[in-house]
């Protein structure tokens, strides 16, 4: 599996290696980007001391370890690239591609996106619940959808029949595209309005 971060900014490329670096307890940068779009599209706001410093950046007492200096200001600086991109409606996801297959692997972004979801558990909870015909609705179909593919328990099994499988098929890759729009829909529902 490939990042296939090659044409990215100097400054995420070196947020890349910094969290190469940190090892395996560390968040990959498809990870980070999740959590990071979660902070900015939260239904309600989730304050910076409340996530950060990040535990595996961390000593026991809180404070950042030596060797991430530059990880907060990386960490800023991509948060806030990922608030312009929303504002403007053109978000795009730091996804994953697979070398063998090149298939989008947004499963990694989703999985911190929902680890910032936490923060906020019960507002986000609320939102997923929400079934209406508007955009609420549509972004919850849309973030649901989403979890529950990323969930390999909810993968068909062997019983079941070809039209299952080219549905399951079909679905996953068009997530990471519909998990971008959800984004954009989320920050304007909460940020915009």
């Amino acid at each position: 599996m490939s990042s296939d971060f090659s044409e990215l900014p100097e400054s995420l490329l070196r947020l890349d290696d910094v969290l190469a670096e940190a090892g395996d307890e560390a968040m990959l940068l498809t990870e980070l980007d999740g959590f990071l779009c979660a902070i900015a599209v939260s239904p309600t706001p989730v304050a910076k001391d409340e996530y950060w410093p990040f535990d595996w950046a961390a000593d026991e007492r809180g404070v950042l370890r030596p060797g991430f200096d530059e990880l907060e200001a990386l960490v800023d600086a991509r948060l806030a690239d990922i608030e312009r991109e929303l504002a403007a409606g053109e978000y795009g996801p730091l996804y994953e591609v697979d070398d063998d297959t090149d298939e989008i692997v947004w499963q990694a972004w989703i999985s911190g996106f929902q680890e910032a979801m936490l923060l906020r558990f019960d507002a986000w909870d609320e939102l997923l619940r929400d079934t209406g015909d508007d955009p609420r609705g549509e972004a919850a179909m849309g973030l649901a959808t989403g979890l529950m593919l990323a969930d390999p328990a909810n993968h068909p099994d062997d019983t079941a029949s070809d039209e299952d499988w080219a549905q399951y098929d079909e679905a996953m890759e068009a997530m990471p595209e519909i998990l971008a729009q959800v984004a954009v829909l989320l920050y304007r529902l909460h940020r915009q309005e």
